[in-house]
C-alpha cells in the first residue's frame, strides 16, 4: 500500500494521476497514532506548510517504521532536501515532479531501487561471497599526485571523493546533559577537533547536521590512508579528547564510516539541492550500520587507500544495502 500523509490532500490529489479511475494511493491527513506499516508499504510525507517541529516528529515516526518512506515537497519549502536522506528517506519528490504529475509507476520505481540495494538472500555471509569485489572498482587505481586544493574544484561538476561520516555519542544525551548554550560550544570544539585531526587528509567539512558531520576527502590514495589513520587515532583517544578537548565530564565515543563514490560538488553551505545516491548511502551506513567505537569501511573504498599495516585490523561485517562492508576491531580500554 502507498500511503501519502498530507494535510493538503485536496491540492495534492490533483497531482496524482488516477489509473482506470481507481485510487492507487491512500491519502491520509496525518500519521495515525499507533500506525503499523508492513515491509512492503510505502509511506510519503507531504511537508507543505508543516512547522519544522511537526516535520521532525513525523520523520521520527517514519524512521522507526518498517516501511520505505519518502518526502513530497510540492512548494520546494525544504532548505536542504538531502537532509531527509540523512535521516533514512528513500525518495524525495520536489515541486517540478509534482507539477508534472505523479503516477503509480514513479512510486514503484523508487521502491524497486530500494529493494535492489538490500542484501541478496538475507544471508549476510553468503551475500559477502556473492558480492565480493562488486563494490570495488576493478582495475581502478587512485592517483598518487598532489591535491590542488578544494578551490580548484568547480562548483556544479561531478567528481569522485572519499566520504567520511562522523558522529559523537555518549551514554547520556549530550544536549540535555550540558544544556543548549553549552551544546553549541561543544559542537564548535568538536568541529575543531575533527578538522585538526583530519588536516593531513585535507578533509573538507562538507555537510553538518545536529549530530553528524560529513567530510569529503580528496580521491588520492595517500589522503584516504591519512583519513583512516586519523579516524582510528580519534577512536583510540576518544576518552582523552572528551576531557581535554571537549571539556566533558563523561566519556564519549566516535562513530566513523568511510565510503568512496561520486557526487555533484558544491561548496559547504550550498549543498541543499544535492540529491546523491552516494551521499544517501554514506549517511545510511553511518547512521544505521556503523558501530560506536569502530571505523566501518564500504568495499567501494579501493584497497590501496587502506594502510598496509592496518588491513588485517579490518574484518568482514556482512553487506549493507548491497555493498560488502568491513569494520575495524574494537579497542579495549582498561
Amino acid at each position: 500500500m502507498i500511503y501519502i500523509f498530507s494535510s493538503n490532500a485536496s491540492a495534492l490529489k490533483r497531482a496524482l494521476a488516477p489509473e482506470k479511475k481507481e485510487p492507487w494511493a491512500e491519502l491520509v491527513p496525518q500519521i495515525p497514532k499507533g500506525q503499523v506499516f508492513q515491509p512492503e508499504d510505502q509511506a510519503y510525507l507531504d511537508i507543505s506548510a508543516m512547522p519544522p517541529a511537526e516535520i521532525k516528529k513525523a520523520v521520527n515516526l517514519l524512521k522507526k517504521s518498517s516501511a520505505f518512506w519518502g518526502i513530497i515537497d510540492p512548494k520546494g519549502e525544504a532548505e536542504d532536501p538531502a537532509s531527509f536522506f540523512f535521516e533514512g528517506a528513500g525518495d524525495y519528490i520536489g515541486p517540478a515532479l509534482v507539477k508534472k504529475g505523479l503516477n503509480k509507476k514513479r512510486f514503484a520505481a523508487a521502491f524497486s531501487c530500494a529493494l535492489k540495494q538490500k542484501s541478496p538472500g538475507g544471508d549476510e555471509n553468503k551475500a559477502v561471497d556473492v558480492a565480493e569485489g562488486a563494490g570495488k572498482k576493478k582495475g581502478q587505481k587512485l592517483p598518487s599526485g598532489k591535491f590542488e586544493g578544494w578551490k580548484s574544484i568547480r562548483a556544479g561538476t561531478t567528481g569522485q571523493f572519499f566520504f567520511l561520516f562522523v558522529s559523537l555519542s555518549g551514554k547520556t544525551n549530550l544536549r540535555s546533559l550540558v544544556g543548549e548554550a553549552a551544546f553549541a560550544t561543544l559542537k564548535n570544539r568538536l568541529r575543531d577537533v575533527l578538522q585538526q585531526g583530519l588536516a593531513e587528509a585535507e578533509a573538507l567539512l562538507w555537510m553538518e547536521t545536529e549530530g553528524n558531520c560529513l567530510f569529503l576527502v580528496p580521491p588520492i590514495a595517500a589522503k584516504g590512508r591519512a583519513a583512516i589513520e586519523a579516524a582510528l587515532k580519534m577512536i583510540l583517544n576518544s576518552r582523552l579528547i572528551s576531557m581535554e578537548k571537549l571539556d566533558l565530564s563523561i566519556p564519549v565515543e566516535f562513530t566513523f564510516a568511510l565510503h568512496f563514490g561520486q557526487t555533484l560538488f558544491q561548496a559547504p553551505g550550498k549543498t541543499g539541492a544535492i540529491v546523491s545516491e552516494t551521499v544517501n548511502y554514506i549517511f545510511h551506513l553511518g547512521a544505521k550500520r556503523a558501530e560506536t567505537g569502530r571505523l566501518t569501511i564500504s568495499e567501494d573504498v579501493p584497497e590501496e587507500a587502506i594502510p598496509d599495516g592496518l588491513r588485517d585490523f579490518f574484518g568482514k561485517a556482512g553487506v549493507f544495502e548491497g555493498i560488502p562492508i568491513r569494520q575495524s576491531k574494537r579497542f579495549v580500554y582498561e
